[in-house]
């Protein structure tokens, strides 16, 4: 019994170092818990999912308009007991490796992952190099700007902001350097609404209606995002059947490509080549309105879905 007792009581030990660790790793250092000051980035956005455990670089993801410049603000931060006892000197640059060892950290627990492209300094440019937390405070402001209409959307850009060096207190090992997942949306990226006259046909052979459930209006159904993965090109997320029940299948990576100059759409799917425009119905973009009419089906010759699409425009994402 009491070798069981033992052995218990490591597991429990053992459980709660390693939850330890992973809480310092993913929370700002309590300025109240006694706790040696750092010099840290303080985000106020959670860092993104993908985020590999045990890595020095936690990611977080951000998305700007298609602009030749868009400014964000960070904040360097003083984590501690007090703020600064005297004004602290905080140099910002990017860390060379940073990107790169990130996708490393992730691939060791996943081959297949593609990983980060790091974003070429012809992208960005460090508006505030050096800033001053003055004594008595706890932050100061950091200015990048992006030039996003720049971007190449085949890309999945990261940008290793890091704290080069302070002029007193240490830097954050885990938060000293931050990646930030920076991408462009084009004027079409957004949240949108499910609007009267969406409505969604399954058939089971060409002809031959299904008069299922998941055929009918899919009017007020979830709202959908269009997200950027080009300079006209918008990929549709969260479409689902009738009933709001499920979401579509069988169409993976579904697209629209606007013409600009006419508004005109091209529906298409990475992952069904069948689905197209229906040549007799409407397809295009209402610039005013900010609202897309949308007609296309797919499996044409097999088992048929026909559907119609009125979207509009409800926000960013």
């Amino acid at each position: 019994m009491m070798k069981i007792f033992k052995i218990s009581l490591l597991g429990v030990i053992t459980t709660v170092l390693l939850s330890s660790c992973l809480k310092d790793k993913f929370n700002v250092i309590d300025p109240n818990n006694g706790s040696p000051s750092v010099i840290e980035f303080k985000m106020n956005i959670a860092p993104m999912s993908e985020t590999p455990e045990g890595s020095l670089y936690t990611g977080y993801a951000e998305a700007y308009a298609s602009l030749p410049t868009v400014t964000a603000t960070y904040y360097v931060n003083v984590a501690g007991p007090t703020p600064a006892a005297k004004d602290i000197t905080v140099n910002i640059g990017a860390k060379s490796g940073a990107v790169a060892a990130f996708n490393a950290d992730k691939q060791a627990n996943n081959p297949a992952y593609a990983g980060f492209t790091e974003m070429p300094s012809t992208l960005y440019q460090i508006l505030t190099p050096t800033v001053t937390i003055k004594a008595g405070q706890r932050t100061a402001e950091v200015k990048v700007a992006y030039k996003t209409q720049d971007f190449d959307f085949s890309k999945r850009y990261a940008f290793p902001l890091s704290i080069t060096s302070v002029s007193s207190e240490n830097i954050s090992k885990n938060f000293g350097t931050i990646l930030v997942n920076v991408t462009a949306k084009n004027q079409w990226d957004g949240v949108y609404s499910m609007e009267t006259g969406s409505i969604v046909t399954r058939y089971t052979a060409p002809g031959v209606p299904a008069n299922d459930a998941l055929s009918g209006s899919i009017a007020g159904n979830s709202d959908i995002q269009l997200v950027s993965v080009g300079a006209n090109v918008v990929e549709i997320t969260g479409l689902k059947w009738a009933g709001n029940s499920s979401g579509v299948g069988g169409i993976d990576n579904l697209r629209i490509t606007v013409k600009s100059t006419t508004n005109a759409c091209t529906m298409s799917a990475l992952g069904n080549t069948s689905l197209a425009n229906i040549s007799s119905g409407t397809n295009s973009y209402n610039p005013t309105t900010k609202t897309f009419t949308l007609n296309f089906d797919w499996n044409q010759t097999s088992t048929p879905r026909v559907m119609s699409l009125v979207i509009k425009y409800k926000g960013s994402r």
